[in-house]
């Protein structure tokens, strides 16, 4: 706002304040016999150099511009100084609110949280294929000797153990090695057990835990270990 009274705010004139003071009058006085409301003026006070109040008006911009055409050209160049200068005041880049600084963190946190959980989905599709590949692999050389030793083990269970006939017997510890190993073959379509996917490395050690030998092979067993406590 602009005060009358004030000469660094355009009233440094040839112009009494008193004077200025009737010229705004007499505006507010013909905009209110027109019926045209008035926003633009503003009675009000200030204390001067005697300590006495003294009544003085403050217009905006649109007032001021309304008592150009009435006043001297001082009047109307410091007058647009001044607004020149506010302008460029408003113009500057304001400080916030602490209401705006709250919702622009929480917009800066809500995109570094899209943008976290973008790389999250992307690192847990990377996962999920690396997981993918590394299961299709053929069985890592330990996940192969677990195997290879479950079936020893399976296979002397089914001979009747190390001190049996049927375990000290090359060829029939051969058939049952053979035997298990050709299950697993079928069970997976491979050549080769060591072939068998790590990620059915789980059951391939459940099939040969409850490997059961055949008919042919049992009465073999039966036969063999029988004759040792025959004898």
């Amino acid at each position: 706002m602009i005060n009358t009274f004030r000469k660094e705010e355009g009233n440094e004139t040839e112009k009494r304040h008193s004077d200025l003071m009737t010229s705004i009058k007499a505006e507010i006085d013909v905009l209110e016999k027109a019926g045209i409301g008035q926003r633009n003026f503003s009675l009000t006070s200030y204390i001067d150099n005697w300590n006495r109040e003294k009544p003085c008006y403050s217009m905006n911009k649109t007032g001021a511009l309304q008592m150009l055409n009435k006043e001297s050209a001082v009047v109307r160049y410091k007058t647009v100084q001044y607004i020149d200068k506010l302008e460029k005041i408003l113009k500057q880049p304001r400080r916030l609110t602490p209401q705006e600084e709250l919702r622009l963190h929480y917009q800066v946190i809500e995109e570094h949280a899209k943008e976290i959980e973008s790389v999250r989905e992307e690192v847990t599709e990377v996962r999920e294929e690396f997981k993918d590949l590394k299961d299709n692999m053929p069985l890592f050389g330990e996940e192969s000797d677990k195997l290879q030793a479950e079936v020893r083990k399976v296979g002397v269970a089914t001979l009747g153990g190390y001190k049996s006939n049927a375990y000290n017997d090359n060829s029939l510890r051969g058939k049952v090695y053979k035997d298990i190993q050709n299950q697993l073959r079928r069970e997976f379509g491979v050549e080769r057990y060591k072939a068998i996917k790590r990620c059915q490395l789980d059951l391939a050690m459940k099939i040969v835990h409850n490997y059961k030998a055949p008919t042919v092979l049992v009465t073999e067993i039966s036969n063999l270990n029988n004759q040792m406590r025959l004898a």
